[in-house]
């Protein structure tokens, strides 16, 4: 162990569960986690287990600032000779708490061991692998999650102290060092640095959210990307379609229906360029998906596009940080519709009122605010925007494959009878205050179309 391990681990405070001083005869547990902290957790709760403790159920919560909180030392005295004590220990998140102030998530580091024989005051070392990192443990049935494997395994015996060298050093992870991209992003894109986040959000907070189209969080690993920094505009369709580039065009716009639906598509025909700075709308998924291929690239995936979002591993609320107006800082909200008289015209009252010059409709460069600290615009609002992945919850097979860490992660979960349900995401122009974050998202079957959906497009650098 190095002479700073040894001083964190014996001169610092000694966290005593039992309540008392420490005694001649007790375990001194360190404890230690490879994991990027606070980002991946801010709080370590400790809980003594075991019929032989003199604290038996007693629980201590640390708040974990950073790394320099870690490693920690506390002491557990024996009720009785030869006892048998287990520890638990789990490193979460703040916002993952229940009413309860305990973990009600599984997004965490969750892990049971055993004390060794007692030998006067014996050191241990508890390691928190990120290996282990959304594998609960089981307690009631002695499984924990082994860090060699990443999978719940009998719980074991924690090795002394002096045979664990190097402790792990809190954000040493191998994965979580950020991948740069080889060479610069083509015009019109901006490199995205690879790494890894959480996808998906810990409890509920959009509409849909209902039936928890966001939970359970997910750890995914992401390769450097290149993201379109614009929705692809009616523009690039016309001379992609001029080209024959590309086989089909976006839905018209229907100049005899102006208040919604059809009447708020911008691609007004191929000859037609009045509206070529504004975003195309009104494409089908297969559609999208083919203007980039013509461009040279690929529609982002879901994780992709929420890690571009919420500016990578900042994970923030929106495009452009964790609050804000955001009537003023994206292009939402402004949706109007009729009723079945014509003269019967409603409006959304998110962010249009009756008395407000707003205006309808998408807007030609978007809202300014709307912007990530890349540079890419419009991701909270303007259009919502299809993305590659066939819609499911995070907790169906196709984001559960590789275990709990996810590498590149793309859902192709099997069509229903009624054929595939793609996810978009986003906030639209006519759209709701709640989606423009990072983490809500949306479906509709790929052979929808409509004037709140547009796209951009991606590559891997």
């Amino acid at each position: 162990m190095t002479a700073r391990g040894v001083s964190r681990a014996l001169a610092a405070v000694a966290l005593l569960l039992s309540g008392c001083e420490p005694e001649p005869r007790q375990w001194l547990v360190s404890v230690s986690t490879d994991a990027p902290t606070p980002r991946f957790g801010d709080h370590l709760l400790l809980e003594v287990m075991g019929e032989d403790a003199s604290c038996t159920g007693c629980m201590r919560l640390i708040g974990v600032d950073g790394p320099d909180s870690l490693p920690v030392s506390f002491g557990v005295v024996p009720r009785n000779e030869g006892a048998t004590v287990r520890i638990r220990a789990r490193l979460y998140r703040a916002e993952q708490a229940g009413p309860d102030g305990l973990p009600s998530a599984s997004a965490l580091i969750d892990a049971v061991a055993k004390l060794p024989p007692l030998d006067g005051e014996t050191l241990v070392a508890f390691d928190l692998s990120m290996r282990c990192f959304g594998v609960p443990s089981l307690p009631d049935q002695g499984a924990t999650c082994d860090p060699n494997v990443g999978a719940l395994a009998p719980e074991p015996v924690l090795p002394l102290l002096s045979d664990v060298e190097p402790r792990p050093e809190p954000g040493s992870w191998p994965s979580a060092a950020a991948v740069s991209c080889q060479g610069p992003a083509p015009a019109g894109m901006v490199c995205v640095p690879g790494g890894v986040f959480l996808l998906g959000t810990p409890r509920p907070g959009y509409t849909v959210d209902i039936d928890e189209l966001s939970q359970p969080e997910r750890l995914v690993q992401l390769g450097a990307f290149a993201i379109d920094v614009d929705e692809v505009t009616v523009g690039t369709v016309r001379e992609l379609v001029a080209t024959r580039k590309i086989r089909s065009e976006p839905a018209a716009r229907d100049v005899d229906a102006p208040g919604s639906g059809p009447g708020a598509c911008t691609y007004i025909g191929a000859s037609d360029g009045a509206n070529d700075a504004l975003p195309v709308n009104c494409v089908t998924h297969a559609l999208a998906e083919e203007v980039c291929s013509a461009l040279g690239k690929r529609l982002p995936t879901e994780a992709e596009w929420e890690y571009a979002a919420g500016n990578l591993g900042d994970e923030t609320a929106y495009p452009w940080g964790n609050g804000g107006d955001l009537c003023a800082m994206a292009l939402l909200g402004r949706g109007r519709g009729i009723g079945e008289a014509d003269a019967d015209v409603y409006e959304n009252f998110g962010c249009r009122p009756l008395d407000a010059a707003v205006p309808w409709g998408p807007v030609a460069g978007g809202a300014p605010s709307d912007v990530t600290a890349l540079g890419v615009r419009n991701l909270g609002g303007s259009m919502s925007e299809w993305v590659a992945d066939t819609f499911a919850p995070y907790a169906a097979p196709c984001w559960q494959a590789g275990g709990p860490l996810l590498v590149d992660p793309v859902c192709r979960e099997p069509a229903p009878g009624a054929g595939p349900s793609f996810s978009y995401r986003g906030s639209a122009w006519s759209g709701y205050k709640l989606a423009a974050r990072a983490a809500a998202r949306s479906h509709e079957r790929a052979s929808t179309f409509n004037p709140g959906t547009g796209f951009r497009c991606a590559k891997p650098m």
